[in-house]
This record gives structure tokens, C-alpha cells and sequence, in this order.
């Protein structure tokens, strides 16, 4: 048994006791007006990502890539975490009760990141306008 976890992760198999640190860029009030990117030295846990999405809103939350491994808690010690930054209340919508499945690593990506060659990496999206253009149409109802 030495060393074997439920998650299917062994103590010598590349990232144990580990999570995906990600990038991702939040639209906070889902009008394309206020977008926060988060990245380096400011990466935000994967399990982190399911909580933001229920916060702002799923599609609110975007462009999102794993880029590193960070260490990791138990599970209880990583929801204690977000407790305190987010409010019981909006944590317990994701990770419900005591017996909860948290996610570890973003799904179809490498354990380790850093070592997916740059031609396997997903595309990123072209970058969304950060004001919205004035429609003519919709300025002249106004008027």
C-alpha cells in the first residue's frame, strides 16, 4: 500500500501531491468591460477555476491554461482555503459536504505542463475586444 492514493496517483509517479497552477482571464461583471487576467506570480489552482466559474459565471471565465505544477494539500485543507477567500456559501455549491470530489489536474492536458511540447499545446483564442464598438444603429434608437 505504501504510497498509494485514491486519485490513481503513486508517491513516484510524476505529480504527486501536486496540482495544475493556470492562467485564465475573468470577465468580472459579465459585460466585457472589467476582464482581470490571472498569471504569473498570481496563478490560480485548478480546483480554484470550478469555484470562479460559479462566482462570475461559466463562460466568464475564460482562456484558461494550465502552465505549472504547484504543491498541493489534502482536500479539506484546499476547501478550508477557499472558505476563507470566497465564502462558505459559494464553495459548498461546488464541493459540497465532506465527501467531495476535487479535481487535481485541468482535463486533457499533461501532468506536467512545462513538458507538453509548444505544437501540442491547444491554440489560444484571438483575444476579445476589450471595449465593446459603438453601433450606429443602437445610438440612433437612443437619441
Amino acid at each position: 500500500m505504501g504510497g498509494e492514493r485514491t486519485d490513481g496517483v503513486t508517491e513516484r509517479e510524476e505529480g504527486y501531491m501536486q496540482q495544475h497552477l493556470c492562467e485564465c482571464h475573468i470577465d468580472l461583471a459579465g459585460e466585457k468591460l472589467q476582464i482581470l487576467w490571472k498569471g504569473f506570480p498570481d496563478l490560480v489552482p485548478w480546483p480554484e477555476i470550478k469555484v470562479l466559474q460559479e462566482v462570475h459565471g461559466e463562460n466568464s471565465v475564460y482562456d484558461i491554461q494550465p502552465v505549472a505544477l504547484g504543491p498541493r494539500e489534502s482536500a479539506l485543507d484546499e476547501k478550508a482555503r477557499m472558505v476563507r477567500k470566497y465564502g462558505r456559501d459559494v464553495v459548498e455549491l461546488v464541493y459540497a459536504g465532506k465527501s467531495f470530489l476535487m479535481e487535481w489536474f485541468a482535463p486533457g492536458w499533461p501532468i506536467d505542463p512545462e513538458k507538453q511540447p509548444a505544437s501540442m499545446r491547444p491554440k489560444k483564442r484571438p483575444a476579445k475586444d476589450k471595449f465593446r464598438k459603438q453601433d450606429d444603429e443602437a445610438l440612433d434608437a437612443r437619441i
